[in-house]
Protein backbone atom coordinates (compact mmCIF):
# COMPACT_ATOMS: atom_id res chain seq x y z
CA UNK A 1 0.00 0.00 0.00
CA UNK A 2 0.69 3.32 -0.22
CA UNK A 3 0.67 5.38 3.07
CA UNK A 4 1.07 9.19 4.04
CA UNK A 5 1.60 9.90 7.75
CA UNK A 6 1.54 13.36 9.73
CA UNK A 7 3.50 13.77 12.43
CA UNK A 8 7.55 13.05 11.68
CA UNK A 9 9.00 10.97 13.33
CA UNK A 10 7.49 11.52 16.66
CA UNK A 11 7.01 9.48 19.79
CA UNK A 12 4.05 7.29 18.10
CA UNK A 13 5.60 7.16 14.83
CA UNK A 14 8.88 5.57 15.20
CA UNK A 15 7.18 2.89 17.10
CA UNK A 16 5.29 1.74 14.48
CA UNK A 17 7.03 3.16 11.04
CA UNK A 18 9.86 0.51 10.84
CA UNK A 19 6.61 -1.99 10.66
CA UNK A 20 4.91 -0.82 7.74
CA UNK A 21 8.09 -0.21 5.94
CA UNK A 22 9.41 -3.91 6.70
CA UNK A 23 5.68 -4.94 5.35
CA UNK A 24 6.87 -3.82 2.01
CA UNK A 25 4.80 -0.43 2.30
CA UNK A 26 5.52 2.58 0.77
CA UNK A 27 5.45 5.18 3.05
CA UNK A 28 6.17 9.40 3.00
CA UNK A 29 6.70 10.71 6.05
CA UNK A 30 5.68 14.33 6.79
CA UNK A 31 7.82 16.40 8.50
CA UNK A 32 8.11 20.03 8.75
CA UNK A 33 11.96 20.24 9.46
CA UNK A 34 14.61 19.68 6.56
CA UNK A 35 16.37 18.18 8.98
CA UNK A 36 14.39 15.33 9.57
CA UNK A 37 15.16 13.93 5.95
CA UNK A 38 17.93 11.99 6.71
CA UNK A 39 16.19 9.81 9.58
CA UNK A 40 13.78 9.43 7.36
CA UNK A 41 15.02 8.09 4.51
CA UNK A 42 17.13 6.10 7.06
CA UNK A 43 14.44 4.13 7.75
CA UNK A 44 13.57 3.21 3.76
CA UNK A 45 10.40 6.08 3.69
CA UNK A 46 10.06 8.98 1.78
CA UNK A 47 10.15 12.74 3.38
CA UNK A 48 7.99 15.03 2.42
CA UNK A 49 8.88 18.69 3.43
CA UNK A 50 5.99 20.80 4.56
CA UNK A 51 3.15 22.49 6.61
CA UNK A 52 0.50 20.87 7.92
CA UNK A 53 -1.41 24.59 7.41
CA UNK A 54 -0.89 24.23 3.10
CA UNK A 55 -3.87 22.49 2.29
CA UNK A 56 -2.64 22.15 -0.94
CA UNK A 57 0.52 20.85 -0.09
CA UNK A 58 -1.32 17.85 1.61
CA UNK A 59 -3.76 17.35 -1.55
CA UNK A 60 -0.69 16.74 -3.50
CA UNK A 61 1.25 14.77 -0.76
CA UNK A 62 -1.78 12.42 0.00
CA UNK A 63 -2.57 11.56 -3.62
CA UNK A 64 -2.45 8.34 -4.88
CA UNK A 65 -2.40 6.98 -0.78
CA UNK A 66 -4.27 4.00 0.39
CA UNK A 67 -4.39 5.48 3.57
CA UNK A 68 -3.34 8.48 5.47
CA UNK A 69 -2.56 8.56 8.73
CA UNK A 70 -3.73 12.46 10.62
CA UNK A 71 -3.13 13.97 13.83
CA UNK A 72 -3.14 17.60 15.30
CA UNK A 73 0.45 18.56 15.48
CA UNK A 74 2.80 21.84 15.54
CA UNK A 75 1.19 23.34 18.73
CA UNK A 76 3.51 25.12 21.02
CA UNK A 77 1.44 25.90 23.83
CA UNK A 78 3.70 28.34 25.50
CA UNK A 79 3.57 30.47 22.14
CA UNK A 80 0.38 31.78 22.92
CA UNK A 81 -1.49 29.94 20.35
CA UNK A 82 -5.33 29.58 21.06
CA UNK A 83 -5.29 25.54 20.38
CA UNK A 84 -9.19 25.19 20.15
CA UNK A 85 -9.13 27.80 17.22
CA UNK A 86 -5.96 26.13 15.58
CA UNK A 87 -7.98 22.94 15.83
CA UNK A 88 -10.58 24.14 13.84
CA UNK A 89 -8.61 25.40 11.15
CA UNK A 90 -6.39 22.42 10.88
CA UNK A 91 -9.49 20.45 10.72
CA UNK A 92 -10.93 22.06 7.77
CA UNK A 93 -7.69 21.93 6.36
CA UNK A 94 -7.43 18.41 6.70
CA UNK A 95 -10.70 17.38 5.44
CA UNK A 96 -10.20 19.72 2.48
CA UNK A 97 -7.03 17.81 1.63
CA UNK A 98 -8.59 14.20 2.11
CA UNK A 99 -11.79 15.22 -0.40
CA UNK A 100 -9.33 17.01 -2.83
CA UNK A 101 -7.23 14.06 -2.96
CA UNK A 102 -9.56 11.50 -2.86
CA UNK A 103 -8.24 9.25 -0.51
CA UNK A 104 -10.88 6.68 1.26
CA UNK A 105 -8.93 5.25 4.07
CA UNK A 106 -8.05 7.70 6.98
CA UNK A 107 -6.82 7.15 10.42
CA UNK A 108 -6.85 10.38 12.48
CA UNK A 109 -5.46 10.79 16.46
CA UNK A 110 -8.04 12.07 18.33
CA UNK A 111 -8.44 12.15 22.03
CA UNK A 112 -10.08 10.82 24.92
CA UNK A 113 -12.80 13.55 25.82
CA UNK A 114 -13.80 14.30 22.40
CA UNK A 115 -16.96 13.50 22.52
CA UNK A 116 -17.55 15.46 25.65
CA UNK A 117 -18.47 18.79 25.45
CA UNK A 118 -17.87 19.38 29.38
CA UNK A 119 -13.95 17.88 28.79
CA UNK A 120 -12.36 21.17 28.19
CA UNK A 121 -9.26 21.25 25.77
CA UNK A 122 -10.04 17.99 25.21
CA UNK A 123 -13.57 18.14 23.36
CA UNK A 124 -10.80 20.40 20.49
CA UNK A 125 -10.61 17.52 18.86
CA UNK A 126 -14.27 16.96 18.17
CA UNK A 127 -13.22 19.36 15.25
CA UNK A 128 -11.51 16.75 13.63
CA UNK A 129 -13.76 13.73 13.96
CA UNK A 130 -16.37 15.66 12.87
CA UNK A 131 -14.89 17.49 9.90
CA UNK A 132 -13.45 14.25 8.15
CA UNK A 133 -16.80 11.92 9.66
CA UNK A 134 -18.77 14.45 7.14
CA UNK A 135 -16.69 13.14 3.89
CA UNK A 136 -18.83 10.97 2.18
CA UNK A 137 -17.62 7.29 0.67
CA UNK A 138 -14.38 7.69 3.41
CA UNK A 139 -13.63 5.18 5.63
CA UNK A 140 -12.67 7.31 9.23
CA UNK A 141 -10.93 4.88 12.00
CA UNK A 142 -10.76 7.71 15.29
CA UNK A 143 -7.76 6.87 17.88
CA UNK A 144 -8.80 7.99 21.15
CA UNK A 145 -5.97 7.95 23.88
CA UNK A 146 -6.22 8.97 27.72
CA UNK A 147 -3.39 10.92 29.27
CA UNK A 148 0.15 10.48 28.12
CA UNK A 149 2.51 8.83 30.93
CA UNK A 150 4.91 12.15 29.46
CA UNK A 151 2.95 14.37 30.94
CA UNK A 152 4.34 13.43 34.19
CA UNK A 153 7.75 14.81 33.12
CA UNK A 154 6.10 17.65 34.75
CA UNK A 155 6.54 16.81 37.81
CA UNK A 156 10.42 16.07 37.34
CA UNK A 157 10.90 20.13 38.63
CA UNK A 158 9.66 19.91 41.54
CA UNK A 159 10.34 16.71 42.49
CA UNK A 160 14.04 17.61 42.90
CA UNK A 161 13.47 20.42 44.50
CA UNK A 162 10.74 20.21 47.09
CA UNK A 163 10.44 16.36 46.71
CA UNK A 164 6.18 16.87 46.00
CA UNK A 165 4.32 16.63 43.11
CA UNK A 166 1.57 19.35 42.98
CA UNK A 167 -1.56 18.48 41.06
CA UNK A 168 -5.17 20.24 40.71
CA UNK A 169 -5.87 16.53 41.17
CA UNK A 170 -7.32 14.46 43.76
CA UNK A 171 -4.58 11.92 45.00
CA UNK A 172 -7.52 9.24 44.69
CA UNK A 173 -8.59 9.68 41.25
CA UNK A 174 -7.83 7.04 39.03
CA UNK A 175 -6.85 8.47 35.58
CA UNK A 176 -6.04 6.73 32.24
CA UNK A 177 -2.19 6.54 31.55
CA UNK A 178 -1.29 5.48 27.98
CA UNK A 179 2.20 4.77 26.09
CA UNK A 180 3.31 5.63 22.55
CA UNK A 181 4.02 2.20 22.37
CA UNK A 182 0.93 1.16 23.03
CA UNK A 183 -0.76 3.85 20.49
CA UNK A 184 1.13 2.96 18.18
CA UNK A 185 0.07 -0.74 17.89
CA UNK A 186 -3.37 0.35 17.24
CA UNK A 187 -1.93 2.73 14.93
CA UNK A 188 -0.18 0.19 13.14
CA UNK A 189 -3.39 -2.12 12.79
CA UNK A 190 -5.71 0.24 11.59
CA UNK A 191 -3.26 1.98 9.09
CA UNK A 192 -2.48 -1.76 7.63
CA UNK A 193 -6.48 -3.20 7.87
CA UNK A 194 -8.60 0.32 8.49
CA UNK A 195 -12.38 -0.36 9.36
CA UNK A 196 -15.69 0.45 6.66
CA UNK A 197 -17.30 3.51 7.79
CA UNK A 198 -17.04 5.59 10.79
CA UNK A 199 -15.10 3.57 13.57
CA UNK A 200 -13.88 4.80 17.34
CA UNK A 201 -10.94 3.39 19.09
CA UNK A 202 -10.21 3.93 22.70
CA UNK A 203 -6.02 2.96 24.19
CA UNK A 204 -5.03 2.99 27.74
CA UNK A 205 -1.92 1.21 29.08
CA UNK A 206 -2.80 1.77 32.72
CA UNK A 207 -5.04 3.25 35.44
CA UNK A 208 -3.29 4.82 38.37
CA UNK A 209 -3.74 6.83 40.82
CA UNK A 210 -1.76 10.11 42.42
CA UNK A 211 -1.34 7.45 45.29
CA UNK A 212 -0.05 4.72 42.57
CA UNK A 213 2.16 7.23 41.05
CA UNK A 214 3.93 7.94 44.52
CA UNK A 215 4.39 4.07 45.05
CA UNK A 216 5.87 3.47 41.54
CA UNK A 217 8.21 6.23 41.89
CA UNK A 218 9.02 4.66 45.69
CA UNK A 219 9.74 1.42 43.94
CA UNK A 220 12.15 3.12 41.96
CA UNK A 221 14.01 4.71 44.68
CA UNK A 222 11.99 8.30 44.77
CA UNK A 223 10.54 9.30 48.12
CA UNK A 224 8.09 12.11 47.37
CA UNK A 225 4.72 13.92 48.64
CA UNK A 226 1.57 14.84 46.84
CA UNK A 227 -0.06 18.20 47.19
CA UNK A 228 -3.22 19.04 45.62
CA UNK A 229 -3.34 22.59 44.34
CA UNK A 230 -6.37 24.53 43.54
CA UNK A 231 -7.03 24.60 39.56
CA UNK A 232 -7.28 28.18 39.10
CA UNK A 233 -3.49 28.66 40.62
CA UNK A 234 -2.05 26.49 37.99
CA UNK A 235 -4.24 28.15 35.07
CA UNK A 236 -2.86 31.59 36.50
CA UNK A 237 1.24 30.05 35.92
CA UNK A 238 -0.15 28.49 32.97
CA UNK A 239 -1.02 32.31 31.53
CA UNK A 240 1.87 33.82 33.23
CA UNK A 241 4.51 31.27 31.36
CA UNK A 242 2.74 31.93 27.87
CA UNK A 243 -0.51 30.07 27.23
CA UNK A 244 -3.26 31.39 25.50
CA UNK A 245 -6.55 32.14 27.91
CA UNK A 246 -8.39 30.22 25.91
CA UNK A 247 -6.30 27.23 26.11
CA UNK A 248 -5.19 27.71 29.69
CA UNK A 249 -8.96 27.89 31.00
CA UNK A 250 -9.43 24.59 28.72
CA UNK A 251 -7.09 22.73 30.58
CA UNK A 252 -8.56 23.86 33.48
CA UNK A 253 -11.39 22.90 32.84
CA UNK A 254 -10.06 19.33 31.61
CA UNK A 255 -8.71 18.83 35.33
CA UNK A 256 -12.42 19.59 36.43
CA UNK A 257 -13.18 16.88 34.44
CA UNK A 258 -10.76 14.68 35.35
CA UNK A 259 -12.18 15.14 38.72
CA UNK A 260 -15.30 13.27 37.16
CA UNK A 261 -13.64 10.43 36.09
CA UNK A 262 -16.92 8.22 35.44
CA UNK A 263 -18.05 10.68 33.37
CA UNK A 264 -14.87 11.10 31.31
CA UNK A 265 -14.22 8.22 30.66
CA UNK A 266 -17.80 6.79 29.85
CA UNK A 267 -17.86 6.26 26.77
CA UNK A 268 -13.97 4.33 27.00
CA UNK A 269 -16.04 1.87 29.88
CA UNK A 270 -18.70 0.84 27.14
CA UNK A 271 -16.29 0.39 24.34
CA UNK A 272 -14.12 -2.31 23.34
CA UNK A 273 -11.41 -1.06 24.09
CA UNK A 274 -7.32 -1.58 23.45
CA UNK A 275 -5.20 -2.51 26.81
CA UNK A 276 -1.90 -1.88 26.43
CA UNK A 277 1.61 -3.42 27.95
CA UNK A 278 3.44 -0.39 29.64
CA UNK A 279 2.52 -0.04 32.78
CA UNK A 280 2.59 2.62 35.19
CA UNK A 281 5.30 0.44 37.11
CA UNK A 282 6.77 0.41 33.76
CA UNK A 283 6.99 4.06 33.07
CA UNK A 284 8.29 4.75 36.49
CA UNK A 285 11.26 3.47 35.58
CA UNK A 286 11.72 5.26 32.92
CA UNK A 287 10.94 8.53 34.54
CA UNK A 288 13.55 7.23 37.32
CA UNK A 289 16.65 7.09 35.50
CA UNK A 290 16.24 10.43 33.61
CA UNK A 291 15.50 11.97 37.18
CA UNK A 292 18.66 10.16 38.49
CA UNK A 293 20.85 11.21 35.52
CA UNK A 294 19.39 15.17 35.91
CA UNK A 295 20.41 15.31 39.56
Amino acid sequence: MKIAVLGSLGNINRNYLPRLISDGHDVTVITSSKDRIDDIEALGAKAAVGSNRDVEFLTQTFKGSDVVYLMISGINYTSGIDMWQTSIELSEIYRIAIQNSKVINVVNLSSIGADNPNAGILYSYHFAEDALNSLEGVNIAHIRPVGFYSNLFADMQSLKTQETIFSPISVDIPQGWVSPVDIAEVVYALISRTPAGKSTKFVVSDWATGSDWLKALEDNGIEAKYQQIPIEALTDQMKKIGFHENTANGFAQMNRATEKYDELYASLHASDYYLGKVKIRDFAKVFADVYKKSV
